[in-house]
């Protein structure tokens, strides 16, 4: 019986602890196979989705069906409509199997939600960071960075967004990626000037520009970049009043994107440098110029607030030249526009909002279902193999113990149960009366700090009067007076030891206990916990100021935030709150 009982264990342990091979590499593969070129490849895109598919209806492998999602979800990467409702139905399939899977749904869902509800894209891509930072690869953590980087920054969190972008920069220049490491010193760039730190945003944005001119054989994405981050450069410059800089660059941005047909770039080139040429008159007939351009570029406009944007700057040129007729039609078209955006807007977060809603409802309900199912077998099993395991030992114990009655073993092994349950009772009492003892302790502790208080508030009040004594009267004994003051203030140091000493004892305590308060309440500054070591004390404000640097109305204030950070009431304890940790 001894030689098979470590074989069953064995055999339990396998069957409890099997799980599916990680094969994230596989996804990532797939991920690296469906470039630029492939995915503007409808035919191509199909093949591979039929070739991943037929995979999964040959051999039954799960895996191939998440990776014909994966691919589904890219065909659809133009029609979020049906795209997301792909991404919430992959998430589900996966269930955490699949890290890499997990990172990609939550990144498209971040996007996806980044203009409409930066709240629920925050969240997403948070779910995609806090699963990549558990992988061996850190799948795609860099970007992910930079994602979060940029909601903070679109949400004016500009501090946090800079931390955002130097993990992600410290990522990208391990990887030698130059166009991302420019990136992010141009992040750092629109972050300053945002923050009204002009000169450094100059600085971290020329230095992008540097970083990126530097990389032979540009692509044509990298030279449109880096022509972006020189109109970012001209519009420094031109706040800064270096409008000769601010024109030189805006007008090479504005002949590149005119002639990449980026209508968008041009159009945000064409706007700074007319205020230039409005406000500072460096070059006047530059105007003439750039209206022709946006008239001729108009026609070939398809995004709406391009369109809108465009008109507002023929709007305010046909104003200061006094063109009436054009400015009538100008105006009628934006305002056509403006209607037709606000509306498209609203519908679109409405759809989006919506059908987010059915989704998670959806997968909530989903989720319980299989939770349930998944607790009801795995239940089973359990009771099975427990099943299996005693019928075996019940078979084992026949065949050891033939000689020995039923009865008399059962009577054995009731005489030890009660024994042990003896014994335990026995300790029981011992650790509850050893744990009254410590809580006595304690509470006689905290009466001692009480009491060394009040004395030191007495003794503090009768320091004052003497000297109050010396200062009215000049015909008091001055040695005598000073000797009694001496001798005060030997107490008070002695009061102060003894205050210490008991707060020390504790002080094992104390680290534990700051410890779990941290980990439940990490909003907590170092100076909030410590304080709380005193409120779990009950101790007052004015006594807490006598053993802090604090004055009352301090210590009252920063009893306040504490409570409003643990969520706790205006006429709720704090004290019971803290002694319940």
């Amino acid at each position: 019986m001894q030689k098979i009982i470590p074989y069953l264990l064995f055999f339990m342990f396998f069957i409890t602890s099997c799980k599916p091979e990680e094969e994230d590499d596989y996804f990532l593969a797939i991920s690296k196979e469906l470039t630029i070129e492939v995915r503007n490849d409808p035919e191509k895109m199909k093949e591979i989705f039929t070739r991943e598919l037929d995979k999964y209806q040959e051999t039954g492998d799960m895996k191939f069906l998440i990776s014909s999602k994966q691919v589904e979800v890219v065909i659809y990467g133009n029609d979020k409509q049906k795209q997301i409702p792909l991404c919430y139905d992959l998430l589900k399939l996966n269930n955490g199997r699949y890290p890499f899977i997990t990172i990609n749904c939550n990144n498209n869902l971040s996007a996806y939600f980044e203009k409409s509800s930066p709240e629920w894209a925050l969240k997403y891509v948070n779910d995609a960071i806090r699963v990549s930072e558990k992988t061996e690869k850190k799948y795609s953590l860099e970007h992910l960075y930079h994602f979060k980087g940029r909601i903070l920054y679109n949400e004016g969190k500009y501090e946090e967004a800079i931390l955002l972008f130097e993990k992600a920069l410290e990522i990208f220049s391990s990887q030698h990626e130059i166009m991302y490491i420019a990136s992010m010193h141009n992040n750092f760039g629109l972050c300053y000037e945002k923050m009204n730190q002009p000169k450094r945003a100059i600085e971290e944005t020329e230095k992008a520009i540097k970083i990126l001119s530097g990389k032979p054989d540009l692509r044509n994405v990298e030279k449109i970049f880096l022509n972006y981050m020189k109109g970012g450069l001209a519009d420094y410059y031109r706040k800064a009043g270096d409008y000769q800089k601010a024109e030189a660059l805006l007008r090479s941005e504005l002949d590149f994107s005119l002639r990449n047909k980026n209508y968008g770039m041009a159009i945000n080139a064409s706007g700074i440098l007319m205020g230039i040429y409005d406000s500072i008159l460096i070059n006047p007939l530059g105007t003439d110029h750039i209206v022709k351009s946006l008239v001729k570029v108009e026609p070939e406009l398809k995004d709406n607030e391009n369109k809108i944007t465009l008109n507002t700057i023929l709007q305010n040129y046909y104003l200061k030249t006094n063109d009436i007729q054009s400015l009538m039609s100008i105006s009628k078209k934006l305002t056509h526009l403006n209607r037709e955006n606000n509306e498209n807007s609203r519908k679109e977060i409405e759809t989006k909002l919506k059908f987010a809603n059915q989704y998670l409802i959806k997968s909530a309900n989903q989720e319980f279902e299989y939770e349930k199912k998944k607790n009801i077998f795995f239940l089973m099993s359990i009771f099975l193999l427990i099943a299996v395991f005693l019928l075996i030992i019940f078979l084992l114990i026949r065949m050891k113990k033939r000689k020995f009655e039923v009865h008399a073993k059962e009577k054995e092994l009731f005489i030890k149960e009660n024994e042990i349950l003896t014994k335990e009772k026995i300790i029981f009492e011992k650790q509850r009366k050893i744990l009254e003892k410590d809580v006595q302790i304690q509470k006689e502790k905290i009466n001692h700090l009480h009491l060394n208080l009040n004395l030191k508030t007495e003794t503090e009040r009768e320091f004052l009067e003497n000297i109050k004594k010396i200062k009215k009267s000049k015909s008091i004994d001055t040695e005598e007076v000073l000797r009694n003051l001496q001798l005060k203030m030997n107490n008070l140091i002695l009061i102060d030891k003894k205050n210490n000493d008991l707060i020390d004892e504790s002080s094992e305590e104390n680290k534990k206990f700051i410890e779990n308060l941290s980990g439940k309440y990490p909003s907590l500054t170092e100076q909030e916990l410590q304080l709380c070591v005193y409120f779990k004390l009950d101790l007052t404000a004015k006594e807490v100021s006598l053993l802090e640097k604090f004055t009352v109305g301090s210590i009252r204030v920063y009893k306040t935030k504490i409570k409003v950070k643990m969520g706790l009431g205006r006429e709720d304890s704090l004290s019971a709150a803290l002694s319940a940790i």
